[in-house]
């Protein structure tokens, strides 16, 4: 029960800390944090594609982590990202236990009920709670 403890414990400071990372616009550092797939990616890469892909992650001003499930090498974090115009946003990261270290493998947007706009300067927009957008490895 303790392991279980420390292990959510971790996932929820390490999605603190990745999520605080494309706030900050701290691309190669979110991509250190990720599984060696993504870890080949240049920061510029990565940052365009999080930009225009999902750019919620980088335009939110506070996350809440919520339930999170592990079977010991691979665990799933549901996530809640906070606008400053009172909106939310549900996300998920998908974490790998590699080298004895939890990289994160996938992120993905979950659900959105209103417009992103003006929080990107993109023209994707998601409107309904039946649409996502993932990146995934």
């Amino acid at each position: 029960m303790l392991q279980t403890l420390l292990l959510h414990q971790k996932l929820t400071d390490e999605t603190q800390i990745f999520v605080q990372a494309l706030r900050m616009g701290d691309f190669a550092h979110a991509i250190g944090m990720m599984t060696e797939v993504w870890s080949e990616m240049s920061p510029e890469l990565y940052q365009s594609m999080v930009e225009s892909e999902l750019p919620a992650f980088a335009k939110s001003t506070a996350t809440f982590v919520g339930l999170i499930m592990d079977d010991g090498q691979e665990a799933v974090v549901d996530a809640f990202l906070y606008f400053s115009n009172d909106k939310w946003a549900a996300c998920d990261l998908n974490f790998i236990l590699q080298e004895e270290t939890w990289k994160v493998s996938r992120l993905g947007l979950k659900e959105i009920d209103w417009s992103i706009e003006p929080f990107s300067s993109t023209t994707k927009t998601l409107s309904s709670r039946n649409e996502s957008l993932e990146l995934d490895n």
